[in-house]
């Protein structure tokens, strides 16, 4: 005795519904249409945006000062380099993250860029000029940071940016304001990170100058109390000692001048601290709204709703 097969519920609905489709189908090419045309319209009407985008790289930092020697003086270098004294590395994660920081945002907002015929501030553009200080800079700054998108790439060390604005113009224009007030917020966080390692080496240089003046003195004390060395093992012993605390603080006491000049250095250094790989240009075509998309996407839901309507009668108890 054959068997019967049970055919899925979900494949005659569907095919009732295909069925029902064919003979209403004048009423289901109707609301394509209509949703392709209000696809369309949506399209024509909704504000373009054009979007400028750029690539840089952290610049490398400047030369250490040389140190004469190795020894004492070769491993304090390297264990000041570790801590990051005598001189600051801006990392491409830093810059990343720095990128869509208020400090960087806020000179963004505030600077004038053409609209209109005018130069007039990226707030008032936005419609927030009527605020107060902090209201306009924060409602300003919160869709500057929508507008903008970070790529960082770790292995090669560049960062990507896009950031949109509503014509090709306006776009451009704060692209190369984001580069320019990132590049200041950068040399103005080195320069303060300068200054502290400054202060805090010069604090280490003085107290190293007091130690060799100290080893100096007991081995001079040392030298007026022993006019004859030669003869007592136990006096070039101590002599041998106190010798090798002067070498000691004097290396150390070089070392820590040549840090503290090296921070010096870079507190007063105001050159570019990013490398602008890929510079911005004027946008050729808008990024949204996709117009293409957005007809296809009313036409989409015009067929859902013509199929929806169609099979509303069956889920009817």
């Amino acid at each position: 005795m054959p068997q019967t097969v049970a055919i899925p519920a979900w494949y005659v609905a569907g095919v009732q519904l295909w069925r029902e489709a064919r003979a209403n189908w004048r009423f289901v090419l109707t609301l394509a249409l209509v949703g392709a045309a209000s696809g369309t319209v949506a399209a024509l009407l909704l504000p373009s945006r054009y979007e400028a985008k750029a690539a840089f790289q952290a610049e490398n930092p400047p030369n250490q000062l040389p140190v004469g020697g190795g020894g004492l003086a070769g491993l304090l270098g390297s264990q000041l380099g570790a801590l990051g004294v005598g001189g600051s590395q801006s990392t491409p994660q830093l810059l990343a993250s720095l990128l869509t920081t208020d400090a960087v945002l806020r000179h963004v907002v505030n600077a004038t860029f053409p609209w209109k015929g005018q130069s007039m501030s990226l707030a008032a553009i936005y419609g927030f000029d009527h605020n107060r200080a902090e209201l306009r800079d924060f409602f300003a700054i919160r869709k500057v940071r929508h507008a903008l998108t970070t790529d960082l790439d770790l292995r090669t060390g560049v960062v990507r940016f896009r950031i949109e604005g509503w014509t090709p113009e306006l776009a451009l224009a704060m692209a190369e304001t984001t580069l320019a007030a990132l590049n200041d917020a950068n040399i103005a966080l080195r320069k303060q990170r300068a200054s502290a390692e400054r202060a805090f080496t010069a604090q280490r240089s003085a107290d190293a100058r007091l130690a060799l003046a100290v080893a100096e003195s007991s081995l001079a004390a040392f030298y007026q109390r022993n006019r004859n060395l030669t003869t007592s093992p136990t006096l070039q012993m101590e002599e041998a000692n106190l010798r090798r605390s002067v070498d000691i603080a004097q290396q150390l006491f070089v070392q820590l001048r040549l840090q503290e000049e090296q921070a010096a250095l870079q507190e007063l250094r105001n050159t570019p601290s990013i490398g602008v790989i890929d510079p911005p240009v004027l946008p050729a075509q808008r990024s949204w709204p996709k117009r293409r998309l957005t007809v296809a996407l009313g036409l989409l839901i015009g067929l859902a709703v013509a199929f929806a309507r169609l099979s509303w009668p069956r889920t009817l108890p």
